[in-house]
């Protein structure tokens, strides 16, 4: 699960709504919670480009931007029956961990 891309109904910051898009498993906190991180197209946007050549298996449809910034706790069961994307490769997820590492200062 940690370091595979899946397509999900991400909740929006007010947990009313939702949006269908791809996210990134980043960690497993407990049983019940994961954090994750979002993809977008957008490649004007800030964090990591990935393209198929970050991809262990499966595959992306278009280069994206994990959006590093916005990691985000959701339950694990969003995640469960969600569509699998992809999974990074071990050194791209490890620039992924390190970039946000950076970010919030760690």
């Amino acid at each position: 699960m940690v370091g595979n891309i899946y397509f999900i109904h991400m909740p929006y910051s007010d947990f009313k709504t939702v949006k269908a898009r791809p996210v990134l498993v980043f960690k497993r906190i407990d049983k019940d919670d994961v954090l994750i991180l979002p993809l977008t197209s957008n490649l004007k946007r800030d964090g990591i480009i990935i393209t198929n050549g970050d991809i262990e298996d499966g595959s992306i449809k278009k280069d994206s931007v994990v959006i590093v910034p916005k990691l985000t706790a959701i339950d694990s069961s969003l995640i469960i029956g969600s569509t699998f994307i992809a999974s990074l490769k071990k050194d791209s997820f490890e620039k992924v961990k390190s970039e946000l590492c950076l970010r919030l200062e760690c």
